[in-house]
């Protein structure tokens, strides 16, 4: 072998070297992949269940506020939003900035514990910016929270003192000032489980005829353990609500089937003496096994009537 021929294998076997650890690199990567790192797990979609164990609830409302765009019924829940009042000239809207709500609470009246957790659409800086603008208007002058865990701000809201918290992106907790310190309980969540159905409105109560009990409710069997309200959008611009409540056997479902059709008879009409006047037509419960169940389509007009009498019972 030549003197230039060795330099050229020399050459050669140098260039080779390096390609060859690559390949053999590669090879053994191939044999022994990388672990790819593991996505994070889900949030828990668990902001229900944190504010009933919150207050120990007996009352509960979820209210899927987007599924009310552009229904004749979004306007009226604009006007009789409970939060409406709170958020007024702090540039969050009530009904447009929320996807979705939940409350819960020991009861109907005032004096109950309650607690709502509320997604919405706004950044941090818009939310900020709402609880400062909140926290001007309160009487007497509210205040951020400088102790608590996430941000929060003490305000009060005709008579009514509540704390307001920023508890996770797109998510405010609105709690007792005596709950306060339980704002920090929803960090972490992931939101409300996937709805179940079409239902704009959930309601549940534990107990009805005592956590009902003070409010405009219908009086209700004690004999009811618990019940469930569900109210879907009709696209005649009305509303179909079906209920359903749990007895204490067949034989007791029947007893309180007639009570409960009675009872809302009652308090759904206006007796004149000659003529019965029904703010819309008769609510009848059936018994179904050990259940109590009832349905019901009320059109714009009846849902009109029924919520401007409802008005006249919301706290001002």
């Amino acid at each position: 072998m030549t003197r230039r021929s060795r330099s050229a294998v020399l050459l050669l076997a140098l260039v080779a070297s390096p390609l060859a650890s690559f390949a053999l690199a590669g090879c053994a990567s191939q044999e022994q992949p990388l672990e790819a790192a593991a996505p994070p797990a889900p949030r828990p979609k668990n902001a229900a269940e944190i504010a009933r164990s919150i207050v120990n609830a007996r009352i509960g409302v979820m209210v899927w506020a987007e599924r009310l765009r552009g229904h004749p019924l979004e306007v009226r829940v604009r006007a009789m939003n409970p939060l409406r009042a709170m958020l007024e000239g702090t540039g969050i809207d009530a009904t447009g900035d929320v996807v979705a709500a939940y409350v819960a609470s020991t009861g109907a009246t005032r004096d109950d514990l309650a607690v709502a957790i509320v997604q919405h659409k706004l950044d941090e800086q818009q939310t900020r910016q709402g609880l400062h603008a909140m926290i001007a208007r309160s009487q007497p002058p509210g205040a951020w929270i400088e102790a608590a865990s996430v941000p929060s701000a003490r305000v009060t809201v005709k008579g009514q003192t509540r704390v307001v918290s920023i508890v996770e992106d797109g998510f405010l907790a609105i709690l007792p000032e005596s709950l306060a310190s339980q704002a920090g309980r929803f960090e972490g969540t992931g939101g409300f489980p996937d709805p179940e159905g079409p239902e704009a409105v959930v309601a549940t109560a534990l107990d009805p005829s005592r956590s009902l009990a003070g409010s405009q409710a219908p009086p209700v069997p004690p004999t009811i353990r618990s019940s469930v309200a569900r109210l879907r959008l009709a696209a005649d611009g009305g509303v179909d609500v079906s209920a359903t409540g749990e007895s204490a056997d067949p034989a007791q479902a029947s007893v309180d089937a007639a009570a409960l059709t009675s009872s809302i008879d009652r308090a759904t009409s206006l007796n004149l003496g000659i003529v019965k006047v029904r703010l819309f037509a008769p609510v009848v419960f059936r018994a179904e096994g050990s259940q109590v169940k009832s349905d019901l389509h009320l059109t714009q007009a009846e849902i009109d009537r029924l919520l401007t009498l409802a008005e006249t019972f919301m706290p001002r």
